[in-house]
């Protein structure tokens, strides 16, 4: 496989053959774990976007993420997970496959787009730099609350 053979590109409701093929991938992790309903009823949602890397018909990795309204700006697309499969790591699909996530924020209008991280996620930093990513901040904090 060659990086310039790997396709990007949106994943939607018509990409079912492409999705299940996702979930089997995605079930063999104990890290994570989704069901076909619940991905199906993410897509409904048109705030919610999910990207995909390919490889022929192979899922190669998945980015998603939602369109946040904003009362200053355009909508701002907020990246809320960045995944490689782990036999495709290391070969630039998760940089290929973030980038053409920028630009598609930027060709359909979305302010900026945002991804947080932790500095020690090496690769990930790495990757968000590559594509234009800056950190402007070195105390930014994220609370979680959990209900």
């Amino acid at each position: 496989m060659r990086l310039e053979d790997v396709i990007c590109e949106l994943f939607t409701n018509d990409s079912i053959y492409l999705i299940e093929k996702a979930i089997g991938l995605l079930t063999e992790s104990d890290d994570f774990s989704i069901s076909l309903p619940h991905l199906l009823s993410f897509l409904e949602d048109e705030q919610n976007l999910a990207f995909i890397a390919r490889y022929e018909e192979e899922v190669l990795g998945f980015i998603y993420g939602y369109s946040l309204l904003s009362l200053t700006s355009l909508p701002q697309l907020f990246i809320y997970s960045v995944d490689v499969f782990k036999r495709y790591q290391g070969l630039g699909v998760g940089s290929k496959l973030f980038q053409y996530v920028v630009n598609y924020a930027r060709q359909n209008g979305y302010s900026e787009s945002f991804v947080i991280t932790d500095k020690r996620n090496k690769p990930a930093c790495r990757i968000y730099e590559k594509a234009g990513g800056k950190s402007y901040y070195d105390d930014e904090i994220v609370y979680v609350i959990k209900n």
